[in-house]
């Protein structure tokens, strides 16, 4: 991988064209099946919750600071949104697979729906809004007694059968949002790949998925002006 006219750099490039992402998948994915099977210690301790949101964390951190490298707009868009919707669907095939394999359904009324909003902040100032529905419930197996949704799922005093994991290691979830996870696995390795070739067309230089046509260098060359147009004429 090298763009033309410039001296070949092939393990740089493959590292953060292909490595980057695989290590970043291999962080989110571990973290889903720690989550969903590992030891129980590392839900009932918050070293252990801690260790896990960093493995996440981190995961996704890869593939955000290496995707500024890719200065393409169709790169950077395009592998951006693949590769982030591909981990995603991975990581929810590892949870779909663990309820299936364990999970129960139980039939429960809902007592309270409560609406809540979470704002976050990213480096940039952008913020993000985020609306969750926290249920409380009365349910056939007393051990559920609250379930949290993106949106809700019943009114007060309505039915709904629920699916959860009798070692509590997965939240409990509507019995319908419960998916194929071989059908999610398929869905997130295509999009992945996906992500992860765009990124190799970069690295290749092929049109039009090659440097220079993007974001990066549009900027540097407006902040240059800027640079030039303040300075102070030579005497």
């Amino acid at each position: 991988m090298v763009r033309y006219g410039n001296r070949p750099n092939w393990a740089s490039a493959a590292l953060l064209a292909v490595g980057a992402p695989l290590a970043g998948l291999a962080l989110v994915v571990g973290q889903a099946a720690l989550t969903a099977n590992g030891p129980s210690a590392l839900a009932d301790n918050w070293a252990g919750t801690a260790l896990l949101f960093v493995m996440m964390m981190a995961g996704y951190a890869l593939m955000v600071f290496t995707q500024l490298r890719y200065e393409n707009i169709l790169v950077f868009f395009g592998a951006f949104l693949l590769l982030f919707i591909g981990v995603a669907f991975i990581a929810d095939a590892v949870s779909d697979q663990a309820l299936q394999e364990r999970g129960r359904t139980t039939a429960c009324t809902v007592q309270k729906v409560d609406r809540r909003e979470v704002t976050t902040t990213d480096s940039d100032g952008h913020t993000t809004t985020d609306v969750y529905y926290d249920h409380e419930l009365a349910c056939a197996e007393p051990r559920v007694r609250k379930m949290t949704t993106g949106s809700p799922v019943a009114e007060r005093g309505g039915r709904v059968q629920v699916v959860y994991d009798p070692l509590g290691r997965l939240g409990p979830r509507p019995a319908g949002s419960v998916g194929d996870p071989g059908t999610s696995l398929k869905r997130g390795a295509a999009m992945f790949g996906g992500g992860v070739l765009l990124r190799v067309l970069f690295e290749l230089n092929v049109p039009p998925f090659r440097a220079g046509l993007g974001l990066g260098r549009g900027w540097r060359t407006r902040r240059a002006r800027r640079s030039l147009r303040g300075r102070r004429p030579s005497p």
